[in-house]
């Protein structure tokens, strides 16, 4: 729980049940030179397949300005591909 960044913690502990929901965080490299970039905290609720996540950059640059809600079919697997496809849609992954 430490890991998770301090926005995301906020959101999920105001949610009731909030005790049910996985936490989850990833490390992000970049495919080419193997650096890291990042990483991906998400909140999960498996019943409802409800997530929350937050993609943080590494140094000081500030990527998003809150935590992104999103649904997704499946597991904590396919919560951080949904997770994922949402980061490149908005262009902050490649």
């Amino acid at each position: 729980m430490a890991e998770v960044h301090p926005l995301l913690m906020a959101i999920i502990i105001m949610m009731p049940n909030h005790q049910g929901w996985g936490l989850y965080s990833a490390d992000v490299y970049d495919m080419a030179s193997g650096g890291p970039l990042g990483y991906f905290d998400i909140a999960f609720d498996p019943p409802t397949h409800r997530a929350c996540g937050y993609y943080s950059a590494v140094g000081s640059s500030i990527v998003m300005r809150s935590p992104r809600w999103f649904q997704c079919a499946g597991d904590i697997n396919d919560a951080m591909r949904t997770f994922h496809a949402l980061l490149r849609e908005a262009g902050h992954v490649h």
